[in-house]
């Protein structure tokens, strides 16, 4: 990406709409991570890829363009308003109170196709809440280093703090998630009581989700792994520890934006990009 952005900053038409439509996935990765709904995360990403293309010529290349552009994004989605569905996460003491009061005594009774494709969803909805359960400095640490798996030193600097402090964040978000899946979450431990089949119920119930609109699974993916496979779920249980495992998930999800980013883009940058 670094040879396009420069071919890009030096006012290269095409190379800015390849480096723009690679790198909006991640982006759009990043932003539903943080913001936990997907039509919030589209609006957002179409920012970030703004201020992106306003910024190219500041992109010096002493850190890849990718880690250059979550800098960008991180910063951005820090300071944003919050959206409704951020706000609604109160605490993740709440958030482990409805998780254990909606746990059914059996799975949800519907055909083998809709029941994966429903468990798909609330494990969605669950563990992209988890990470609203983490305050924006917090989450912003979390999903740098144990989803991204960017170095102390990346993180701070996108945090703009020290490693230290960057440290301390992402130990105490680690600490946060822990609380909510730690002898509670059957995507890591099978023999955990909650599951996504018996949270089903409840999700309904709450309206947290609707039964023939399931926002989250029925977005598109970049990679051959589909986010409704539940094996894919399983084998995460392997590699044991809680925390590492539940980044895992995170990392599985290789959403890609949608074609609405694209055109809402270029309807705002029309003598810069194609159609």
């Amino acid at each position: 990406m670094e040879e396009l952005a420069s071919l890009a900053a030096a006012g290269d038409r095409a190379a800015l709409n390849a480096l723009l439509n690679d790198v909006q996935h991640p982006m759009y990765r990043l932003s539903l991570r943080f913001l936990g709904n997907p039509a919030d995360a589209q609006d957002a990403t179409q920012e970030i890829l703004i201020r992106l293309t306003t910024h190219l010529s500041t992109f010096e290349g002493r850190s890849s363009f990718t880690t250059w552009a979550y800098t960008i994004a991180t910063r951005m989605l820090l300071r944003t308003k919050a959206r409704a569905v951020e706000s609604s996460v109160v605490s993740a003491e709440r958030f482990v109170e409805f998780l254990d009061a909606g746990v059914s005594d059996r799975n949800f009774p519907a055909e083998a196709a809709e029941y994966r494709e429903l468990c798909a969803e609330v494990r969605l909805r669950c563990t992209y809440g988890m990470l609203l359960t983490l305050s924006r400095p917090l989450r912003a640490a979390y999903l740098l280093g144990d989803v991204l798996g960017l170095t102390d030193q990346e993180g701070a600097e996108i945090c703009e703090i020290t490693p230290a402090a960057f440290r301390q964040r992402l130990s105490r978000g680690r600490r946060t998630l822990r609380q909510i899946i730690d002898g509670r979450c059957g995507l890591i431990d099978p023999t955990n009581s909650c599951s996504c089949g018996r949270q089903i119920a409840a999700s309904l119930d709450a309206g947290l989700m609707e039964r023939s609109d399931r926002a989250f699974c029925g977005q598109r993916i970049t990679a051959e792994v589909s986010t409704l496979d539940p094996a894919s779920f399983e084998r995460v249980a392997d590699q044991i520890d809680d925390i590492v495992a539940i980044g895992s998930l995170y990392r599985r999800d290789r959403f890609a934006a949608p074609a609405e980013v694209w055109s809402q883009l270029h309807a705002a940058m029309p003598d810069l990009l194609d159609a």
